[in-house]
């Protein structure tokens, strides 16, 4: 008996579908620089229509003696197993994402049937569909030797081929209309003639039967064949004989083989390729990436609102459609394997639908899901609504039990408020006032698209304690710039489930704070994988709108019952010019009306500022609500930044003002109370790391007063130890006096910066492993200071030791290694005879 029936058989046995298990299957090889069709002997899928993101095993047969270069160049099938057949000898292959094929049994004929036995549990359909989730915030149900990273790295080659093979479309199609004057190609035409191509190009590489109904070297009958069969309008409003598609259809028919391609793959880089900024700008659609609509719609994990009964899911302004394909994809998943294609169609389209203000947007997103849903006709809703007008958002809102929304971001401009006025009850904010609505819809789960400022900011916090009322399980997950295509903005994600009920068992709220840092930008826009996830359990009975867990949150637990800055200060911003007077207001050359001051972030370090400036105090030109001139700027007092320093971890300066300057709105003055504590003190706890790290954990560029506030909170040591005082003194003249050369030591700066930071640590008396972590957090950081300085610590230094300890003199004795200078080791001769003496 042949090997291959035999393989067949034990497929069925584990219950692949019968039309899951194919002979004879022939793929794209997207890893090849050009057109290379592989075919395999057998391929088993774990579900239908076969692609490689379901691709569980491949057959390959050959009389090689090294099958290692054969096996390996089968890795575009994306199973992650391959059988090589050689007359009786069976050996598996496990695919890797890079480099070759391993070797992981051999069997002989006879002993295939106890291979699959004993394997039976780990390679049914089920197992290997859930190792393959590559990406998945859950986490992929692994399997040992199944290399997860297969699914990325074919994903990249096949976007990329995809997207060549588009844009090439459309330059045909461009060329052939410059060749036709005065007949212009209409944008929309062109989006929906190239989707019914490339749906005529799915249907042909699958030999759907459709595709026999229409001649390929005549355009007309596939663009006829295709609308008929989608139930959509001509593409070209009926016109006949119009050739200017021909070439593009030409190129399509003869690029990548479609038949191994996911359909939604196919519908995400449709919408990514073709909805480009002049067509964002023409149509008003926007778009949310594809691995930010994936991370929501896997972590409000889908099977636990009982995907085979009672899932709704619902997308306002819904843009091209991102959130609805993948949201199809997921629950398409989760529905049982035993259904026809026809019958999970009719679930999802009575179970997904959208509403979208800009008709073409909404075109596009009806398009995209009939891509993804091959081979089934239309039925998709896609309704075109203004949201915003009469309570429509609450009322669309109000059949779902999950929603997924990108709202639009800016305010409501003057012209839209007469016309709006029930919304802007709820807020001036388009972002508010759609997530209001939806909390009133009260969904059992919800995925939104944020500005940043949602996470931490005064503006979002009502917002934030109404998802804290609502919901059991809330996650937030800050976004650098540049993720989203069409914004350069960072941006937030809420992800909010399990919603609330009378159940008295269900205390507290679970937290998860996550993130990607600007360096894995593009990896998380390739797989999804973020860099940071912190959780928590919060018990507080009522909502506090604090959702995000810093990174140093519980440093600030263990200070939570310190005093604070501002009970030993008074803080307030520099002056305030008119608008148009800024840039006249600050001079670098005396003016009459003009005092000594300094005006802007850049002007100052830590404990010392550059060259000073003069500013207008003339009243005509500051603000008419600004009393900051009647603060006693004369006086001596500190001044620190009120604009960020950096984005990095050290971004507050502060230093001690003798000379009586001013200060611009950049920075702010800061006055001692009666009973504060020296100003050398206070400016070495602005100075210090718990400084630092405090205000760039509790506050947000988007605010209007992004430091100041935070400065006012900041956690000081209970007991303020005065000996501080003489460090920042002589520190200070190390940094200002250029006539001593010792002094101009880059090690010698570094060493009295860090045993200031020490003795103002040591008064927080941190526990070491929390102090430890604190240090931690600025590795990598530059420090605003004249001089050179990395860190407190070297890279490897690893005890939870507390910095004054480290940079005790006795610490620097017990490690400096004085007993090998002092005890000197023998000479050898001599090192022989006591040695030879002592035997």
């Amino acid at each position: 008996m042949n090997v291959i029936p035999i393989l067949r058989e034990q497929f069925s046995n584990l219950q692949y579908a019968s039309d899951a298990i194919v002979s004879g299957y022939v793929f794209s090889d997207v890893f090849a620089a050009t057109r290379t069709e592989r075919t395999v002997e057998l391929a088993a899928f774990t579900r239908t229509p076969p692609s490689y993101r379901n691709a569980a095993f491949g057959v390959i047969t050959s009389q090689s003696r090294d099958p290692v270069d054969f096996v390996s160049s089968h890795r575009a099938l994306g199973a992650p197993f391959i059988f090589h057949v050689a007359k009786d000898d069976v050996s598996l292959w496990r695919i890797n994402a890079k480099g070759n094929a391993l070797q992981i049994a051999t069997a002989q004929k006879d002993n295939v049937v106890q291979l699959f036995q004993r394997n039976s549990e780990a390679w049914s359909p089920g197992s290997i569909h859930r190792a393959k989730s590559i990406g998945r915030a859950s986490g992929p149900v692994q399997i040992d030797f199944v290399d997860i990273g297969l699914m990325p790295e074919i994903e990249g080659a096949l976007h990329g081929k995809l997207d060549r093979l588009l844009a090439d479309t459309l330059r045909d199609i461009q060329e052939s209309e410059e060749h036709e004057k005065g007949r212009a190609v209409d944008q929309r035409s062109v989006f929906r003639t190239v989707f019914r191509l490339l749906a005529a190009k799915i249907l042909q590489d699958r030999d759907h039967p459709l595709s026999q109904q229409w001649d390929p070297h005549n355009i007309d009958t596939v663009l006829s064949t295709i609308s008929g069969h989608y139930q959509l309008l001509e593409a070209r409003g009926g016109r006949k004989g119009d050739q200017r598609f021909a070439s593009g259809w030409e190129r399509i028919r003869g690029g990548i083989s479609f038949r191994n391609i996911s359909a939604d793959d196919l519908a995400f880089v449709y919408e990514n390729t073709l909805v480009t900024e002049e067509t964002r700008e023409i149509f008003g659609t926007h778009s949310t990436p594809r691995k930010v609509a994936e991370y929501i719609v896997d972590r409000l994990q889908f099977e636990q609102i009982n995907p085979n009964g009672d899932i709704r899911i619902y997308e306002p302004f819904a843009g091209a459609g991102v959130f609805l394909v993948a949201a199809m994809s997921q629950v398409k998943n989760l529905l049982p394997s035993d259904w026809t294609d026809k019958k999970r169609h009719e679930f999802l389209v009575s179970r997904i639908w959208g509403d979208e203000l800009d008709v073409f947007a909404s075109e596009v997103a009806r398009l995209s899901l009939i891509l993804a849903d091959y081979p089934n006709a239309n039925g998709w809703t896609i309704t075109n609504a203004d949201l915003f007008a009469n309570n429509t958002l609450v009322k669309r809102a109000a059949g779902a039990n999950v929603v997924l929304c990108n709202p639009p971001f800016e305010d409501f401009k003057v012209t839209e408020r007469t016309k709006y006025s029930q919304t802007l009850v709820r807020s001036h904010s388009k972002s508010i006032a759609a997530l209001d609505a939806i909390l009133d819809a009260k969904p059992d789960a919800l995925g939104f698209v944020l500005p940043p400022i949602f996470v931490d900011g005064k503006k979002f916090k009502k917002m934030r304690e109404r998802v804290e009322r609502l919901y059991h399980d809330i996650e937030i997950v800050r976004l650098p710039e540049r993720t989203f295509k069409a914004s350069s903005l960072a941006s937030a994600l809420l992800i909010a489930r399990d919603l609330r009920s009378s159940d008295a068992s269900k205390v507290g709220t679970f937290i998860r704070s996550s993130g990607v840092t600007q360096s894995a930008r593009e990896n998380f826009l390739s797989t999804g994988a973020i860099s940071f996830s912190r959780t928590a359990l919060r018990t507080e009975t009522e909502p506090t709108g604090q959702l995000w867990i810093s990174e140093l949150d519980e440093v600030w637990r263990y200070l939570s019952g310190n005093p604070r800055f501002n009970s030993i200060a008074t803080i307030h911003r520099g002056l305030e010019w008119k608008l148009l007077h800024q840039t006249k207001a600050i001079s670098r050359t005396p003016q009459s009306g003009f005092v000594r001051g300094l005006g802007n972030v850049s002007d100052i370090c830590q404990y010392s500022h550059g060259r000073a400036s003069y500013l207008d105090i003339r009243p005509q030109y500051l603000k008419p609500s600004s009393d900051v001139i009647s603060y006693p700027w004369r006086q001596p007092k500190l001044i620190a930044n009120a604009a960020r320093k950096s984005r990095g971890a050290w971004n507050l300066a502060a230093f001690v003002d003798r000379k009586g300057l001013y200060a611009s709105q950049q920075l702010f003055g800061i006055w001692p109370n009666d009973s504060s504590p020296s100003l050398e003190v206070m400016c070495a706890i602005l100075n210090g790391p718990v400084a630092s790290a405090f205000t760039k954990e509790h506050s947000t560029s988007t605010e209007s007063r992004p430091l100041v506030d935070a400065v006012r909170n900041i956690p000081i040591p209970v007991v303020l130890p005065d000996a501080i005082e003489k460090s920042v003194r002589a520190y200070e003249e190390a940094v200002a006096d250029t006539s001593n050369q010792l002094f101009k030591t880059h090690e010698h700066l570094a060493r009295l910066l860090s045993e200031i930071d020490a003795s103002v640590l040591r008064a927080y008396d941190l526990p070491p492993r929390l102090e430890k972590r604190l240090l931690e957090y600025f590795r990598g950081s530059d420090r605003p200071v004249t001089h050179e300085w990395s860190h407190w610590f070297p890279d490897d230094f690893e005890s939870y030791l507390p910095l004054y300890r480290y940079l005790s003199d006795e610490y620097q004795l017990a490690t400096s290694g004085w007993v090998t200078k002092v005890f000197k080791p023998l000479p050898a001769a001599e090192a022989d005879a006591v040695r030879e003496f002592l035997e």
